[in-house]
Order: C-alpha cells, then sequence, then structure tokens
C-alpha cells in the first residue's frame, strides 16, 4: 500500500521537527527558508511561503497532505513589525492554502489560543475569537484563510514546548524566539540566572510531541474542521516554571514572581487563555496533563541533553 505524501511547510520549528520525527507512516516532505534542517527519509525543499511563486514548487510535489507549522511567532516582535508578521501569518497562508485547494490536498493549519482576548477561564472552538495583540489578529485571519480550503483541520494548541536539538536553535532570527518557554526556564535554571515569571498569565502548555501524534492521528481518522489541541491543565506561568524546575532538579529559589503589568511586555498578552479540549477528546485523541508532558519532556533530555539535569534531581 502506498504511502501518503505529507509536506511539512516550516520543518525547522518544534513542531515540524517532531512530525518529521514521528511521521515514518507517510512520505515525508519538508519546507525550511532560513534555518537548515536534516531529516531521515525526508526530501527538503527551499520554499519562501511569502513567495506565491516559490510556493508553485509544491504541486510538483502533489502531496496529499500539507502541514502549515510555519508562523511568526515571536509575539513582541509582530508587534513591532506589523506588516512582517501580516505577510508571514497571513499572507504565507494564503499562498499555501491556494495551492491545497488546487491539488485537493487537506490543509491543516495551526493556529494558536491568542486567537482570544483572556477574559475568559476556559474557551471551546465556538467561543468568538477577540484577539488582543497582533500575533493573534494574524492567526485569526489565517484561521479563516485555512477554513476556505474544501478539507481543512485547524488546531489550536497553547504554549508549545518541547525539546529539540541544539543545533536547531542556533540559526535563529528575533521572529521566532531561539527556545520555547520551557526549555528557555531549563537553561536559565541550569546557568543559575534569576527569572522573573508572571504568575497572571494562565494558558494549558501544549508537549509538542503530543500534538504531532494527535496530527498524524487526526489525518488517520481524515478529521475536518476546527479543534482545540492543548495540554488539558491550565496553569499561570510561575507554577509552569515551578513544576518544570523540580521535575530537572533544581531549586525554584530562582523563580520570582511578578505580574504582566510589572514585566512590561510590549505586546499584551490574553490572562486567560485556557482552552477546553474536551471536542477532540471525545473523539479519541489522547492529550496529557501538565506533569505528564513535562515528564516526558525529562526523560527526553536525560538521554539527549543530561547537561541540563539539574544536580538535585530525584530521577537520575
Amino acid at each position: 500500500m502506498n504511502k501518503k505524501r505529507m509536506l511539512v511547510v516550516g520543518g525547522s520549528s518544534l513542531l515540524g521537527y517532531k512530525l518529521l520525527e514521528n511521521g515514518s507512516c507517510f512520505e515525508l516532505y519538508s519546507t525550511y527558508n532560513k534555518n537548515l534542517i536534516v531529516s531521515k527519509n525526508t526530501e527538503i525543499i527551499k520554499i519562501n511561503i511569502v513567495d506565491e511563486k516559490d510556493c508553485q514548487k509544491i504541486l510538483e510535489l502533489k502531496p496529499d497532505i500539507i502541514v502549515n507549522a510555519a508562523a511568526m511567532t515571536n509575539v513582541d516582535y509582530c508587534e513591532q513589525f506589523r506588516e512582517e508578521a501580516y505577510e508571514v501569518n497571513v499572507i504565507g497562508t494564503k499562498n499555501l492554502a491556494k495551492i491545497a485547494q488546487q491539488l485537493g490536498s487537506k490543509f491543516i493549519h495551526i493556529s494558536t489560543d491568542a486567537v482570544f482576548s483572556g477574559e475568559k477561564n476556559q474557551y471551546v472552538e465556538d467561543d468568538e475569537p477577540n484577539p488582543v495583540n497582533i500575533y493573534g489578529k494574524t492567526k485569526l485571519e489565517s484561521e479563516k484563510i485555512a477554513s476556505e480550503v474544501s478539507n481543512y483541520l485547524i488546531l489550536r494548541p497553547s504554549v508549545l514546548f518541547g525539546w529539540m536539538p541544539s543545533k536547531y536553535l542556533q540559526v535563529r532570527d528575533n521572529s521566532v524566539k531561539t527556545r520555547n518557554f520551557a526549555l528557555w526556564i531549563l537553561k536559565k535554571l541550569n546557568e543559575k540566572q534569576k527569572l522573573s515569571i508572571v504568575d497572571d498569565q494562565f494558558s494549558t502548555p501544549t508537549l509538542a510531541d503530543n500534538l504531532a501524534e494527535n496530527i498524524i492521528e487526526l489525518i488517520k481518522k481524515d478529521m475536518q474542521g476546527v479543534f482545540h489541541t492543548s495540554g488539558l491543565s491550565c496553569i499561570n506561568r510561575l507554577d509552569f516554571s515551578k513544576k518544570i524546575a523540580k521535575t530537572f532538579g533544581y531549586l525554584d529559589n530562582f523563580i520570582v514572581p511578578c505580574s504582566s503589568k510589572e514585566l512590561k511586555q510590549i505586546a499584551i498578552r490574553p490572562l486567560q487563555s485556557c482552552l477546553n479540549c474536551e471536542k477532540i477528546v471525545k473523539k479519541g485523541i489522547k492529550l496529557l496533563e501538565i506533569e505528564q508532558a513535562i515528564e516526558i519532556m525529562h526523560n527526553q533530555i536525560k538521554k539527549e541533553e543530561p547537561e541540563l539535569i539539574g544536580e538535585t534531581s530525584e530521577k537520575k
């Protein structure tokens, strides 16, 4: 039986990396723009998604599935460079969606909890989006574009985190944060640096490994529509950081609480953007509690980058 062709757009992203690592059941293709990737059994193509003509290279590949994991995700950078954010997150999605429609490919678009204002404790898929920053606004607009493809799937994770090899983290520009939140916390703890972490921003952090596995499962089930696919635990950034510290064997005395007002981030952040994932759980998709997710990441790092494990770890 022939394998389906899956094209991962944005293969050098955290989610892109995890999809390529877990996608052996597909004939794999991946794109990159600035950060070259090397992945076994994957054909790699350089494409700038903002360039409509460049995107036409995809027509020759004829993928059955296109996963759009490419985006400008640095929230503060998006706020400062609005046109660039619009080009990548909206025009880029438009170019890919057009190709997907032309080929009859399934189009999987990765969105975010940032499409919501954060004024409600938990959001379901049918809640009215009302983003408070440019990043959220561009992602909401890209959702609307993605939903016009005949066979579409829009997934909303929240605070995507996980381990990836350091070689993928070195060549980055400011539009994408070098490390996801959990890896950043670990690096700072490892360097014994003081961390001011907000205690009033709540989300449902998503382990990238789990999301990648779920995307593959959703393809097999041929699911369509909009789904929340985050973790199951609604937690603030401070408590998330402390759980990471404890699991990885660090004292949390370097982690100091502060409010969003005190932190003075460039872009406004939604304060309560926890996602309710009952809709997808009822379809048989397995999501994780925060402790399970951090434990999986811990086990990977213990094997792949043990120097990040702290001295007081009970799990050595």
